[in-house]
């Protein structure tokens, strides 16, 4: 382990409660306890039974870091008892959040860092003019006496030091733990991701193109030390951006939330029958290379290719059967988080901003209360890119994202023209 990672809750009351939750992993898909539970579920029935606060009201938000462990689905957990641990901690944080509740003022206010320095379109191959990206940074302060919590909400994918032997909250644990210590009297600082599916970090000049495992899947470690030195210097930068945030609007208005299950098309899937016949024949290549005591460096390379096999496969059994997704909107005073069960595009989030106005800021929450993979807009699936691929991190259809979007979007003002306004 590297660095270790959290679950972080803030809990608002402001005539009804709600919780944000964040998690340090790489999202949680609700089926990784097993056929019949719903990790999501489970986890707001507990703290509904701890704490008095109704599930419609509990917002879980993954970091999304890619140096934890593997809860979105894409191959099954090995461990129900960690899993079940996981659960529980998330549970305890978010009953200690209502138990530690005291008078605060809350304040909102933006930022940005440069363009191109943590955040870009990594799509941008597609795209016939400059691709988007959003280098905003939105800082929410909650402040009372000798006492504080902040939410810090941005665009990017954590993968600095992903594919490595290391445990790792990649740069949201740096720039968490820098605001914890430097936000005065802070109790936590959570990181909210945004609309991140096709946003990543650029390439670093020190560690782009260095092999993170040599031809014999040892680890290079000097490559992985620069990668957690680059981690260590971009989370101190972000943090840095966050604390120069004033806090320019106070948030005034009702604390309440919202949230509708949603019922969208799968993806098409092809048949199974080549792909299992593939799978064979390349299993029999590997079994072959060991049994001649083939050169490791062999068996690796034929191991990854058994190994996208199994992950199509994956996608594959998992059918076309229409998919129920939860959009959940929690109202803070003037600020909506919109959460979305996946990794909205960039493209999805700017809809969604593009609503704040009048004392109302909208930011799109990805990864939240679920993980089915990527949520595009419909006009992604006309071009070649990573994220339509055939695979498990795709589950949802062409306008699925669109229509998540959209519930999304009649929640958050069917909580602005609620009579409790």
């Amino acid at each position: 382990m590297h660095d270790p990672l959290f679950v972080r809750a803030t809990a608002i009351t402001g005539g009804d409660t709600v919780i944000v939750i964040a998690v340090d992993s790489l999202g949680i898909n609700n089926d990784i306890l097993g056929p019949g539970r719903d990790f999501t579920a489970e986890v707001r029935e507990r703290v509904q039974q701890q704490t008095g606060v109704p599930p419609t009201h509990v917002m879980i938000a993954s970091s999304h870091t890619h140096s934890s462990p593997e809860t979105g689905d894409v191959r099954p957990f090995p461990d129900q008892e960690w899993l079940e641990t996981f659960r529980d901690r998330i549970v305890q944080a978010a009953r200690e959040a209502v138990e530690s509740r005291r008078p605060v003022t809350a304040t909102i206010g933006r930022g940005a860092v440069l363009p191109g320095t943590l955040a870009i379109n990594r799509n941008g191959h597609v795209y016939p003019g400059i691709p988007p990206q959003d280098p905003e940074v939105t800082v929410v302060r909650f402040r009372g006496d000798e006492w504080s919590s902040v939410f810090y909400h941005f665009t990017t994918h954590p993968v600095y030091v992903q594919v490595q032997p290391f445990v790792s909250a990649d740069f949201p644990g740096v720039t968490s733990a820098m605001l914890e210590l430097n936000e005065p009297h802070c109790q936590a600082a959570l990181f909210l991701p945004g609309a991140a599916g096709n946003q990543a970090p650029p390439p670093d000049p020190l560690t782009h193109g260095g092999a993170r495992f040599d031809e014999e899947n040892n680890p290079d470690f000097e490559v992985i030390r620069n990668l957690f030195a680059h981690t260590a210097r971009m989370g101190m930068y972000l943090a840095q951006t966050a604390l120069d945030v004033p806090g320019e609007t106070e948030l005034s208005g009702p604390v309440t939330a919202a949230r509708r299950t949603v019922r969208v098309d799968s993806r098409d899937l092809p048949d199974r029958g080549p792909f299992e016949a593939e799978l064979i024949g390349r299993r029999r290549a590997l079994a072959d290379a060991i049994g001649r005591n083939a050169p490791k460096a062999e068996i690796v390379r034929l191991t990854q290719r058994v190994q996208d096999v199994e992950e199509t496969l994956v996608a594959i059994d998992r059918g076309t059967d229409p998919i129920d997704a939860e959009v959940q909107v929690l109202r803070i005073g003037g600020l909506a988080l919109a959460g979305l069960p996946g990794e909205p595009f960039v493209e999805l989030g700017f809809q969604l901003k593009s609503m704040s106005g009048d004392g109302r800021t909208v930011l799109p929450v990805g990864y939240a209360n679920d993980y089915l993979g990527y949520l595009t807009y419909p006009e992604a699936w006309d071009t070649p890119v990573y994220e339509v691929s055939l695979g498990p991190w795709t589950r949802i259809g062409r306008f699925g994202g669109q229509q998540l979007t959209d519930t999304a979007k009649a929640l958050v003002d069917e909580l602005w023209t609620t009579p409790n306004e």
